[in-house]
């Protein structure tokens, strides 16, 4: 290539690198922060102190999708229920309480409470159930009845709570909280 081919080959490349730095800028970074949350942002994402963020399409075992808000089946909001406490996302916590009617001196409240909740690390969680009760024909059974005088089986009732168990201050100790459970629009909430 000739030298001044060269020369005017180099202005060009230094507007076009100008023009894509610019281009970069405006799009949107998922970082990982160095706690292990998710940040969003239009700068690099060590610019913000944080790391690349997973790419789309990486194996299960490698990330653990993200499915904020309405969670249609119990086994589900349980699963991010445990994720948002293990990676200690408050936000993510927070996207499955129920706020419907809650007030902003409330919401605080609550939020602050959600934040103690998700910085303690996680030991179980278990749905709780209603007592099962058995309706019984008086006098129980003996010998030939009609099927109107047998005991009714206890009805399953559907979950009511979760209790969550965590360890105290220091990894010392356990405490609990104990979420009530809310249908709300087919899909499933907590609420203290």
């Amino acid at each position: 290539m000739p030298r001044r081919a060269v020369t005017l080959l180099l202005p060009l490349l230094a507007v076009a690198a100008a023009t894509l730095d610019k281009t970069a800028h405006a799009q949107i970074r998922r970082c990982v922060a160095p706690d292990g949350g998710t940040v969003y942002t239009d700068r690099t994402c060590s610019a913000v102190g944080a790391t690349t963020g997973p790419k789309r399409g990486a194996g299960a075992a490698a990330v653990t999708a993200y499915r904020s808000g309405c969670q249609r089946h119990l086994r589900g909001l349980i699963q991010e229920l445990s994720h948002a406490i293990d990676s200690r996302d408050t936000n993510r916590l927070a996207s499955l309480y129920h706020w419907r009617g809650m007030n902003s001196t409330g919401s605080d409240r609550i939020l602050d409470r959600l934040d103690a909740i998700a910085q303690r690390p996680l030991v179980d969680i278990v749905a709780q159930r209603p007592a099962a009760t058995a309706t019984s024909a008086p006098g129980g059974f003996a010998g030939w009845a009609s099927a109107r005088e047998l005991p009714a089986a206890a009805r399953v009732q559907p979950p009511s709570s979760l209790r969550v168990t965590q360890t105290g201050p220091g990894g010392t100790g356990a405490s609990q909280t104990v979420f009530s459970l809310h249908r709300h629009f087919d899909c499933w909430w907590i609420r203290l």
